[in-house]
């Protein structure tokens, strides 16, 4: 290759850039504002005028502890999306026909198991302290009888010679027998007391472990029939779109708080449910997720989780928090963010698009400038005749 005296470097490098750039920056300056406004207008406009997001957060209060994992996979399923649309029985609304009388009539015998069962359970709770408390009564009486008894004993052994002689000593023996007859009546009352308690607690012990099993046949019933309606209706394609259209407009949060009790200065754990509605365009079914969340999410949870198979010590309370949430537009709570995430990226791309052309003319204008001037230098002087004229 030969050497070109005319070749110069036209290639720009970093300050050559920074250069031309700057050279712009009331121009850069400009269309960054611009491309500001033009971008919050269109976020508020998309925000405001796009489809519409309705929804709220409802907290409910768990106790006693339960692992987040075992309540978040019991609501974050389809099971549970479709027991919002059931009726108060979870049985398909408008459902009708001998199978679904057959199903009612399970899911009202089930309730009064459950009933019995609550009662029995109550009642299971109530009768060992009543029995521990006749049976203290019991061995205070039986106590008491002894020391008469003893008493009345020893007194007639030091004083029998003197009883028949002195009326003090007649009228004190006769004071001890009438304390030993009370103590020997009332322990007797404490006794039978103490048989009757102990034989309630049997009681309720046989009927804690009967209404048990009645629940539990109770539900295995009302589930096989509910499940033959369910089956045809959660197949159906409206009820199937509309399952996941809620499955998909529910979120669910699990969250665990420290305490501490003033009084005894013991720690605690506070366990909350935080649920998140947000329904696209659909105000009504927002609202109906509202109200059937609130009604049926505790008794779910606590018939799911707090099984009447487990034991009877533990109880899992599922409460709702507040009663006057509301569903609301999401749209207005996320209009600012809208704004400034379009602004942001409308101003970047902008800027962007800016920035290269800006660097792009310049360099063609610094190359034609650059070409202009080596045409200058090739071409010949005014001054100096050619090679022709010479000769």
């Amino acid at each position: 290759m030969k050497y070109n005296p005319n070749y110069q470097n036209d290639e720009l490098d970093l300050i050559d850039i920074i250069k031309i750039l700057s050279s712009k920056a009331k121009i850069l300056v400009c269309i960054t504002l611009i491309a500001a406004i033009l971008g919050g207008a269109l976020g508020a406009a998309i925000n405001l005028f796009g489809e519409k997001e309705y929804g709220t957060q409802i907290e409910f209060y768990i106790t006693p502890t339960t692992t987040n994992s075992t309540v978040l996979h019991l609501l974050a399923s389809e099971r549970f999306s479709e027991q919002l649309l059931l009726d108060e029985h979870g049985l398909p609304q408008n459902s009708s026909g001998a199978q679904y009388d057959a199903a009612l009539e399970a899911k009202l015998a089930l309730n009064d198991a459950r009933i019995a069962f609550d009662k029995a359970k109550e009642f299971s709770t109530k009768a060992p302290r009543a029995l521990a408390v006749a049976q203290k009564t019991y061995e205070e009486k039986q106590k008491i009888y002894e020391d008469a008894y003893n008493i009345l004993n020893v007194y007639k052994s030091a004083q029998s010679d003197k009883i028949t002689e002195d009326p003090a000593h007649v009228q004190k023996m006769k004071q001890y027998e009438e304390d030993l007859e009370k103590a020997k009546l009332e322990k007797k009352i404490a006794e039978e007391a103490y048989y009757v308690a102990s034989q309630d607690a049997l009681k309720a012990s046989h009927d804690l472990e009967s209404t048990r099993e009645q629940v539990t046949k109770a539900k295995l019933h009302y589930d096989e029939l509910a499940e033959g309606l369910l089956v045809d209706w959660r197949n159906q394609a409206q009820n199937k779109k509309k399952i996941s259209i809620i499955n998909d407009s529910i979120s669910y949060n699990y969250m665990e708080v420290a305490a501490t009790d003033g009084s005894s200065g013991e720690s605690a754990n506070h366990q909350f449910l935080v649920v998140n509605i947000a329904v696209e365009k659909d105000e009504a079914l927002a609202n109906l997720l509202l109200s059937s969340m609130c009604e049926k999410l505790p008794t779910y949870v606590e018939e799911y989780i707090d099984t009447y198979e487990e034991t009877d010590e533990r109880e899992t309370i599922c409460t709702l928090m507040s009663t006057a949430t509301k569903i609301e537009n999401l749209n207005g709570k996320t209009l600012a963010k809208e704004i400034v995430k379009y602004a942001l990226l409308s101003t970047f791309m902008l800027l962007a698009v800016s920035c290269i052309a800006i660097v792009w003319i310049g360099v063609k204008k610094k190359n034609s400038l650059s070409e202009d001037s080596r045409k200058v230098e090739k071409a010949p002087s005014a001054d100096t005749p050619d090679e022709t004229s010479q000769n």
